[in-house]
């Protein structure tokens, strides 16, 4: 989607989730979902996997674009914080990511940019651990995939590099 397409990509995620906005935006991408994405359908709102996904695919995008600067990253726009859609699980994942950006942001940008199941990816997973348990809330659990940590930080780190 984001070859075909980045104008409409970033549009979508200059959107607040769950938002009137999003749902508009969502309809310029999914056009190009379902040949990207092995023929799976997407219709109407889009789901959070849908989302991260797109965002991970943007910030791949990005970063094929040369360095980047996590030394002085510009403000951020708090985007996690904002949310229409009503559930306050996937607010609470959106903030996390955010946190872990927010206090890590060169090893959030490590973590994407080692490869999945590699030495490198399970060393930066234990260098962030401080920034994951001082993001959660006191006696929370949280379990996560890798994978889904990748997608977690990738809207985060998008617009942090994208402003």
């Amino acid at each position: 989607m984001v070859d075909n397409d980045l104008w409409e990509v970033r549009k979508l995620l200059d959107t607040v989730p769950g938002s009137q906005a999003e749902a508009r935006a969502a309809r310029g991408v999914l056009v190009y979902y379902g040949g990207c994405s092995d023929n799976r359908i997407a219709i109407g709102n889009l789901a959070w996997r849908e989302r991260a996904e797109i965002a991970y695919a943007a910030l791949q995008n990005r970063l094929g674009k040369g360095a980047v600067d996590t030394a002085s990253p510009p403000p951020r726009a708090r985007w996690a914080l904002l949310s229409t859609d009503g559930n306050q699980r996937l607010v609470a994942v959106r903030q996390f990511g955010d946190c872990v950006v927010d206090l890590a942001p060169a090893k959030a940008l490590r973590l994407i940019q080692s490869p999945a199941g590699s030495r490198d990816e399970a060393a930066t997973i234990d260098a962030l651990r401080p920034s994951l348990d001082d993001c959660l809330a006191p006696r929370q659990n949280f379990t996560v995939k890798r994978g889904d940590l990748r997608l977690i930080l990738a809207e985060p780190l998008y617009h942090m590099l994208s402003k």
